[in-house]
């Protein structure tokens, strides 16, 4: 309700509620039924009746995040590198729905960086990325600090795209051929201290993802990867918090909504059909997506002695290792569901 004080569009709403979207649709259809909202050219604004309620409730707005950092308590620019990858990344290959790909901004990849800079997994370490729609193996090799970067990847055009540019930039990145169906190459498995990832949310594919990714690292060694509300349930979280718990991991830190992808950097994307353009733009009329919703949680996970890997040997990929019921910004599941 607190947000609702203001006019919202509900993308806007989506981003700040812990829920699926469907939970949002069908409250918001309810209270349209009540009479407490009204869609005015796509907005949710509250009625007459719905601000009576609101101050009933002794409901108040207030804008409390930090503009500067957009609330992240980080800087943009902290290793001086922004101008520079923005120029490598210009020419970067578009996402595509086929490997569920979309990556964040240039600038909050900078305080994703600084963040696992400050924890104290950049310097002199030898990192793994499982595939890497964010180009942060070259942000993270620009700063000059990681002794090694390897990244495992299906996408033949990002492999290529940053295997060019650490060879004309002379970057300790290489990236490598890696299904993630296939056990992690020996030549790479407990090799490195950390490890960075962005899973797809169901359980049987983010505990294949993870899988993969404890077997690179060596004992004690730590890991970065973004969970959403939005595709994750807090039923979800529970199972994913004990799958960590079992692969003998602890979690260290959670920063909310620290990652961000702008539907204008993933335009392609998303207009391969998301579930929830269709069941907002059938509630209010408006086909258009006005908000960066698509929000995660970035975790750091940190290994008590050996990492345990649930799955080894390979995996037979299905549609559920994609799509599950709560899949409704996945692309693929506008094909599958």
């Amino acid at each position: 309700m607190r947000y609702l004080i203001k006019e919202r569009s509900p993308w806007k709403l989506i981003k700040h509620v812990d829920a699926n979207p469907r939970k949002v649709i069908s409250v918001l259809k309810e209270l349209h039924r009540n009479g407490v909202v009204e869609f005015i050219e796509g907005q949710v604004v509250l009625t007459d009746k719905g601000k009576k309620l609101a101050d009933n409730m002794h409901i108040r707005y207030y804008d409390v995040r930090c503009p500067e950092c957009n609330g992240r308590g980080f800087k943009y620019d902290a290793f001086g590198i922004l101008d520079e990858f923005k120029r490598i990344a210009k020419d970067r290959p578009l996402p595509i729905a086929e490997f569920d790909q979309g990556y964040i901004c240039e600038e909050d990849l900078m305080q994703r960086i600084e963040f696992i800079y400050e924890r104290g997994d950049v310097e002199g370490t030898k990192i793994a990325v499982i595939g890497d729609d964010d180009l942060i193996s070259i942000a993270l090799s620009l700063t000059g600090l990681p002794e090694k970067i390897t990244v495992l990847e299906i996408d033949d055009r990002v492999i290529d795209f940053i295997n060019k540019t650490a060879k004309e930039r002379n970057l300790p990145v290489k990236a490598h051929k890696f299904d993630i169906r296939h056990d992690v190459p020996e030549q790479f498995r407990r090799k490195y201290d950390v490890f960075i990832t962005d899973p797809v949310e169901t359980i049987p594919g983010i505990t294949l993802f993870l899988s993969r990714a404890a077997d690179t690292l060596v004992d004690n060694g730590a890991g970065y990867f973004g969970l959403t509300h939005i595709e994750a349930s807090l039923k979800k979280w529970v199972k994913i918090e004990n799958l960590l718990l079992d692969m003998n991991f602890v979690i260290t830190d959670m920063l909310r909504d620290f990652n961000v992808y702008p539907m204008k950097n993933n335009l392609e994307r998303s207009e391969e059909g998301y579930l929830v353009k269709k069941m907002i733009s059938e509630l209010t009329g408006n086909n258009k997506i006005d908000a960066d919703f698509y929000r995660s949680t970035l975790i750091r996970v940190e290994s008590l002695g050996e990492p345990q890997p649930k799955i080894r040997g390979d995996y037979k990929l299905k549609h559920e290792v994609y799509v599950d019921d709560e899949s409704i910004v996945t692309a693929l599941a506008s094909r599958v569901l």
